[in-house]
Order: C-alpha cells, then structure tokens, then sequence
C-alpha cells in the first residue's frame, strides 16, 4: 500500500512539473508545501520475510510500464512521456528505459473507397492545398486534422483493386 502511493505521488509530481504551462494547480511550494520524496530512493533493499522490498526498482518498474503503455495509446503524447522520464531521471536519480516507439503512427491513413461513398461529406469537410498538394480537414475534435495526399490513394488502389473507380465515377 504505501509503494504504490508512492509511486502515484511521483507520477503526479512529474506530471503536474510537465504540464506547467496549463497552470492547473497552485505549486507555490510556501502555500502548498513540499514534499522531498527523493530520501525514498536512498533507502537500500529491505528484506521482508523471503522477499526483498527495493523501493527505487518497484517506482521505476511502475513508472516504466505507465509511460510506455499510455504512450501506446496515445502516440502524439510521445514527448510529454519522454520529458517526464527525463524529470524523473534528474529529479529522483531513477533510471527509466527509453520507449523506443515510433513518434507518429504508421497506418494508411483514410480510406479513399469510404470518401468516394461519402463524397458530400468529404466535400463538406476538406479543403485543397494547393501548395502541398493534399486534402486537409477544415476542423477536428482531437489534436490532429486527417490529411489525404496521393499515397492514401495509393494505399486504397492497392487494397482494393482498380475497381474503385467504378464507385468514383458512378457516384449519382
């Protein structure tokens, strides 16, 4: 109980040092008060019965597993974790593992035979750039805008065959 309210104190603490431009809380250290969690990592393994208990191992372990698996769902957050571990290295002497996961997603992006089928929405929703030469979402609700250039066509001709045309041009 008390390594993993441990490791959630350290968690928020980076996070909260991270994400300081959003101004979440007050961290006025005269107000709020501090709290030197660093002295945890000093202490040498303890032997508990027959296992040992090593504080620094269990909290880089726990803060490992969390970094890499909330950035497996969030690629874009790539740098936030990383800088995090960073934090967590100068702050707290812990030595994290590097992700070592890509800093973009590697799909095939929009699939042109779902736009041709819903051609107005697409029209409605995409603007040309001329200079890029690729179809750029006017507005989104996540951090990213879908874009389609000429490899999503590409992609579409090669998973679906050339017949993809036929629903191009009949579109009514």
């Amino acid at each position: 109980h008390l390594l993993d309210k441990l490791c959630k104190e350290i968690e928020k603490d980076l996070r909260l040092s991270v994400h300081t431009h959003l101004k979440l809380d007050d961290r006025n250290p005269f107000k709020v008060g501090i709290k030197d969690l660093a002295h945890f990592f000093s202490v040498k393994p303890i032997r508990f019965f027959n296992r040992f208990i090593h504080i620094k191992a269990y909290v880089t372990h726990y803060l490992d597993k969390t970094f890499y698996n909330l950035t497996t769902v969030a690629l874009h957050d790539w740098a936030t974790y990383s800088e995090m571990r960073n934090l967590a290295t100068q702050r707290y002497g812990l030595t994290m593992t590097e992700a070592h996961l890509p800093s973009q997603t590697l799909e095939q992006g929009l699939d042109v035979l779902e736009i041709m089928r819903n051609i107005h929405v697409f029209v409605s929703r995409y603007l040309y750039n001329l200079n890029n030469q690729i179809f750029v979402e006017k507005a989104s609700n996540n951090k990213h805008l879908n874009t389609i250039n000429i490899r999503h066509v590409a992609n579409s001709i090669r998973t679906h065959g050339t017949g993809i045309m036929n629903t191009t041009v009949s579109f009514p």
